[in-house]
């Protein structure tokens, strides 16, 4: 049963293939587009928060190196979901690769962070890391601190400086 279910899904693609071709789309157009309702379907990508747990890179480098490296997204990808431009961000991969050279394997955490909140440039990217974290699971800015691999003080600064820029709107 499942077989005939399959051999029709797989008659509707190719029909619908066939037809963009007929109307000018190539190869790689088709596959973006195959790629992009795919992607649209998929659940919103969350970042486990013990990737920051990590010595020497930076927040935003930490982010690029997880989308780029562990879930495959390109520059151009990563540039949509970031609302970064996507040079930048390759020299941002570059860099953090130069820093560590490792895949993150350890992915394990209950705490995940929403990608989209980086569109939200009026904060830095740690602001806006720490902020969802203190108000979304209650943490102390001390288990912030130990989970995001900084110190106590930075992540106060960062969290009071946040705080600032939201009142002042």
């Amino acid at each position: 049963m499942a077989e005939k279910g399959t051999k029709g899904a797989e008659k509707k693609l190719i029909d619908s293939v066939k037809s963009l071709r007929e109307q000018g789309f190539g190869t790689k157009e088709i596959l973006e587009i195959v790629r992009k309702s795919i992607k649209a379907e998929e659940k919103p990508i969350e970042i486990p928060a013990s990737i920051f747990n990590n010595d020497g890179l930076s927040a935003l480098e930490t982010i690029v190196k997880f989308l780029r490296e562990n879930l495959e997204l390109s520059f151009r990808e990563i540039s949509q979901l970031t609302g970064r431009n996507d040079i930048p961000l390759r020299i941002t991969y570059n860099n953090s690769r130069k820093k560590l050279s490792q895949r993150f394997s350890e992915l394990d955490s209950k705490y995940l962070i929403p990608i989209s909140l980086l569109k939200n440039k009026k904060l830095s990217v740690l602001e806006n890391i720490v902020s969802f974290l203190k108000e979304e699971f209650s943490l102390s800015l001390h288990q912030i601190a130990l989970m995001l691999n900084r110190d106590d003080r930075t992540i106060w600064t960062v969290h009071s400086r946040a705080k600032k820029k939201r009142s002042v709107r």
